[in-house]
């Protein structure tokens, strides 16, 4: 099995934590990464669906002596879709206050719905984890790092969800049932959402707009919904971990980009489904749209796996200058300008030299992208 970078981490933390968050999209193989945590420890945990109804009724509504009852002496238990429960916030202090002995993961799909400053205050002990579709290092460590070059072209086509990496560990999804979850399944319990068809054109229309600029007003209108129904739609699906967004950088200089940001998919097999278009990169008009997209959600996957903490942006002008990433921590900013083809010539924004001499500037390239996805 493709071991996780956090897999270490995750372990100690189980052994001196209450709780812990395991957060992820569908289909990245939450239940299979706690089936190997258990399986090395030698544990069978309490497994509760909180999606199924039927088990939501075992524990929603009830009280501290319910709670423990229905918990019972198992000494780990796992929510699986833990957003969809009215009473987690409860349950949640139930758990720090030491009432309940259990250990608890609360696996959830998309962001709960409990107090910000108890979720804020999760994150800052480091007691959520993030899963996202298999990262290219984790991939290089299980089948070398020769083999995963020569799958690049592979990844960037169908992905790296674990049933398309392997598909003998689960052969209970697909490309078409994943979207439909997307778009039909109850996100949490506070976000029902009726207008799927709405939905779907806003994945599609993002999908064909990877790596461009574009505006919460642009969205709306190309989808059918006013600015900050758009706004709250990309929102929902940052949380449920399928998007991420880049805010622009700026100044205030002459002819920057000020209100606008780049919105890209964490797993470019997911984007390539929603337009489905699989075909190869020679027969692509996209392929430095594709690059971007697998370049930084790469890169977002390895900093958050590694739990690095930096801010993220791109740069652009009107005038069509453009840095596809940069990256902003404690030690100052560094910009970074990609490139698929390696047979052409990449030149750094003359507008940007000018404006930002002081920022380290580099090319990624199929030649330094490993050095890049990988530096602290």
């Amino acid at each position: 099995m493709i071991k996780r970078i956090q897999e270490a981490t995750f372990i100690s933390k189980l052994k001196s934590n209450k709780i812990l968050i395991l957060s992820g999209a569908k289909g990245v193989g939450k239940s299979l990464f706690l089936h190997q945590i258990f399986e090395q420890e030698k544990q069978t945990p309490l497994i509760i669906n909180c999606a199924d109804k039927r088990e939501q009724k075992t524990i929603s509504g009830l009280d501290f002596q319910g709670l423990k009852n229905a918990f019972g002496i198992r000494p780990y238990v796992v929510l699986q879709e833990a957003q969809h429960l009215e009473n987690l916030q409860e349950i949640i202090s139930f758990i720090l206050s030491d009432e309940l002995k259990n250990t608890f993961i609360l696996s959830c799909s998309y962001e709960p719905t409990i107090d910000p400053f108890l979720w804020e205050a999760l994150k800052l002990q480091g007691l959520e984890f993030v899963l996202h579709p298999y990262g290219f290092s984790e991939l290089a460590q299980h089948f070398g790092l020769p083999n995963e070059e020569k799958q690049l072209e592979q990844r960037l086509i169908y992905g790296q969800y674990p049933f398309v990496v392997n598909p003998d560990e689960d052969q209970t999804i697909n490309w078409e049932n994943l979207i439909q979850q997307l778009l039909h399944k109850q996100l949490g319990h506070q976000d029902r959402i009726n207008k799927t068809e709405k939905l779907l054109r806003l994945l599609q229309y993002l999908s064909f707009k990877i790596g461009q600029a574009i505006s919460f007003n642009e969205i709306g209108k190309e989808v059918g919904i006013d600015n900050e129904t758009a706004e709250r739609y990309v929102l929902l699906f940052e949380k449920a971990n399928i998007l991420f967004k880049l805010p622009v950088f700026h100044s205030e200089k002459r002819y920057e980009l000020k209100k606008t940001h780049i919105i890209y998919f964490y797993d470019c097999g997911l984007r390539n489904a929603l337009i489905q278009n699989f075909n190869p990169l020679s027969l692509r008009l996209d392929q430095p749209e594709l690059w971007k997209n697998w370049l930084f959600s790469e890169r977002i996957k390895w900093l958050q796996a590694n739990g690095i903490q930096k801010e993220l942006f791109f740069w652009k002008t009107h005038t069509a200058q453009e840095m596809d990433f940069i990256e902003k921590d404690e030690s100052g900013l560094k910009a970074f300008k990609t490139q698929w083809d390696k047979q052409k010539k990449c030149k750094i924004p003359s507008s940007f030299q000018q404006y930002y001499p002081n920022i380290t500037t580099s090319i990624i390239n199929r030649n330094s992208y490993w050095t890049f996805l990988t530096k602290k």
